[in-house]
């Protein structure tokens, strides 16, 4: 079933259950990211980007784990970082975009509901209020499509530029905990930091005026954060 708008006068009753579970698609050790959650994640996962090799397109990726499978920042059924990618924390809700009679997005921006998915449960996080009004998990919601929003609209202009000026470069990154236990990405991107210092002025002034800038710095610097992904498998006996 297709998702609906979500509505007081559908949606009354509804809860949503909000622990971290893998029937909930949730212990995975990787996630898509939109640029404009960059800033928030860089904190707390390396950030790669991935290039599908059917449409070419590319998309970025927030590493949770090191084998499949495995999200390293859960513990029990919660997330131990402070911040949760947009993909797990919109839970059943999506953006509904209406379109005029060109074809382009109208600014009203619906949310809308999976009906059937997992997490909507008798228990849980209510959307309304018993007096109908919005409950703050809703307007969490509201703040995390928001940020998705920003993201789909974004992350074109974004690509397009660092393709543009030839900033990408493929990385292969390798990570041993014994002489027994590595774990290797490979098929990834990353920004090529030597091309990036290189780039001239006008180049620079482009990437501000788009604000490019700030999520090309928050990729290189996320990378320090695989020795966070070490200290978190050691913590778990990944070196044994």
């Amino acid at each position: 079933m297709e998702a609906v708008a979500l509505s007081i006068e559908r949606h009354q009753d509804v809860r949503v259950n909000v622990e971290a579970r893998k029937e909930f698609g949730d212990h995975v050790n990787r996630a898509v990211l939109l640029t404009s959650e960059f800033g928030a994640a860089q904190k707390e996962f390396p950030i790669l980007i991935s290039k599908n090799t059917a449409s070419g397109s590319l998309e970025a990726h927030a590493i949770l784990g090191l084998e499949k499978d495995e999200n390293l920042f859960i513990d029990g059924t919660s997330w131990t970082s402070h911040y949760m990618p947009a993909v797990f924390a919109k839970g059943p809700f999506s953006l509904g975009y209406t379109k005029n009679s060109e074809g382009e997005k109208n600014p009203d921006i619906r949310i809308m509901i999976d009906e059937n998915n997992a997490r909507i449960e008798k228990s849980g996080e209510a959307v309304f209020s018993e007096l109908g009004g919005e409950t703050l998990y809703l307007e969490k919601i509201q703040r995390v499509l928001q940020v998705v929003d920003m993201g789909l609209n974004f992350d074109p202009t974004f690509y397009k530029q660092i393709i543009d000026l030839d900033l990408l470069e493929q990385v292969k990154i390798s990570i041993r905990l014994s002489a027994e236990v590595e774990y290797t990405f490979s098929d990834y991107y990353t920004v090529n930091q030597n091309k990036f210092r290189e780039l001239e002025t006008e180049a620079l002034h482009a990437l501000h005026v788009t604000g490019a800038l700030g999520p090309i710095f928050y990729l290189i610097s996320s990378l320090d954060n695989f020795q966070t992904l070490i200290d978190l498998k050691n913590k778990r006996g990944g070196s044994i």
